[in-house]
């Protein structure tokens, strides 16, 4: 997200409402357990209609603007990144703290309450240090964090979601100055070959746990970087093909038939076409748009061009499908969304029922679903909370009736 200042089984039923095939042909066959064989032929399951999801952000990628209270509760008030508490408390004391941190920011009760929305998937942000073997020496990031993932994964997939990973923070860092990055620094050096090949092998690493471990049962995807800086070409030439090789070769070693979707940043995000470098013949791709109207110039500063932009902007125009929109909100633009009074949180409760609506209907239109950034917040804000503004009736808690709600008629 770029800004400036997230062993039950299930039953078959659970299951089948939530599985079949994006792309014409796809052979989907899960298991009465849930649990899906490597030998079972056919693309790992993907989602029967649209995706409708949230991301569980702040969760293994800590962003403090999103969860002061809880980051302080950790002993990290005041920092800025991972990174920075880790160095702070020193690793013991650090591990301890994103564990307790770990158990309780998503609980049973949190994914109860998603399905009871009617969402049916999470987008969940990692680190490459979830892998503590691709540490290197004067790196400061906590560890045991696998530990959790499954703890979190075997929650979503006995409750019937699918599960998409991203590497959200990347070895090196990414993105300048971004708290999703795990090092809030401008010293961004995730764009040469030593980095390239340590997320790399992250996203191997992830591929070996999903294939091998049954609390992974429902993670069908695995984005291979998260808003990676624009201006790097080898980012397409080097690490796009060399990231969905090494997911390919991991599942080819373990005689995978049911393989991941690779999903990859659109053309939109403007780090260049995805496609143009993978091998011939790439299978099981898909792709994400990230879409905050608030940080687009281009719409006019009303109500009304925010509604129209979000029920006609064609979030595929360029036909990399399955497309999603992993990441979007009904915060406003930073300039207008406390010091102008049609756009306060208070008082404005229709404009922002009828923007939700819109965007899910513009976003439904021209790709295959979404995940809301966030699930959660700490901001008193339900504008970034997908669970608070539940809570303050903005969101209706049946999607059901969305289309028909007539935000873009």
């Amino acid at each position: 997200m770029f800004r400036s200042s997230k062993l039950i089984l299930a039953s078959l039923a659970a299951l089948l409402s939530v599985t079949a095939a994006w792309l014409p042909g796809d052979v989907i066959t899960p298991s009465i357990t849930g649990r899906r064989s490597i030998a079972t032929p056919g693309r790992r399951w993907v989602q029967n209609g649209k995706i409708r999801g949230v991301n569980l952000g702040s969760l293994f990628v800590v962003e403090p603007w999103l969860c002061e209270s809880e980051w302080s509760t950790m002993g990290c008030g005041g920092l800025q990144s991972e990174w920075d508490c880790v160095k702070k408390l020193g690793q013991d004391q650090a591990d301890k703290a994103f564990a307790s941190h770990w158990g309780r920011w998503i609980t049973e009760d949190d994914f109860d309450d998603m399905k009871s929305y009617g969402l049916n998937a999470v987008r969940i942000p990692l680190g490459f240090w979830m892998d503590e073997s691709l540490v290197k020496q004067g790196e400061y990031y906590p560890k045991g964090g696998e530990e959790h993932l499954l703890k979190v994964c075997d929650m979503a997939s006995s409750k019937g979601f699918y599960i998409i990973l991203d590497m959200h923070a990347a070895p090196g860092v990414q993105a300048s100055s971004q708290s999703f990055a795990g090092h809030t620094t401008s010293d961004v050096q995730f764009f040469n070959d030593d980095n390239y090949k340590r997320g790399v092998d992250f996203l191997k690493y992830l591929t070996k746990l999903v294939h091998t471990r049954n609390e992974m049962r429902n993670v069908g995807m695995i984005g291979v970087v998260n808003e990676p800086a624009q201006g790097h070409d080898d980012l397409r030439s080097k690490f796009y093909p060399n990231a969905y090789n090494g997911i390919r070769q991991v599942e080819s070693d373990l005689k995978v038939k049911d393989k991941l979707h690779v999903q990859f940043m659109g053309t939109l995000w403007g780090a260049g076409n995805p496609k143009e470098h993978l091998p011939s013949g790439a299978e099981s791709l898909a792709f994400e748009d990230h879409r905050y109207q608030k940080w687009d110039s281009s719409i006019a500063l009303t109500h009304d061009a925010f509604i129209a932009d979000a029920c006609t902007s064609n979030r595929n125009p360029d036909n990399e499908s399955p497309m999603l929109v992993t990441e979007w909100a009904i915060s406003p633009p930073d300039s207008v969304e406390n010091s102008d009074p049609a756009w306060r949180r208070d008082g404005n409760d229709d404009f922002y029922k009828k923007w939700f609506r819109a965007q899910v209907t513009g976003y439904e239109k021209s790709t295959s679903g979404w995940t809301y950034w966030n699930w959660k917040a700490q901001l008193g804000d339900w504008r970034w909370s997908y669970r608070d503004a539940v809570g303050a009736g903005i969101i209706p808690k049946d999607l059901s009736g969305v289309a028909t709600s007539g935000a873009c008629s």
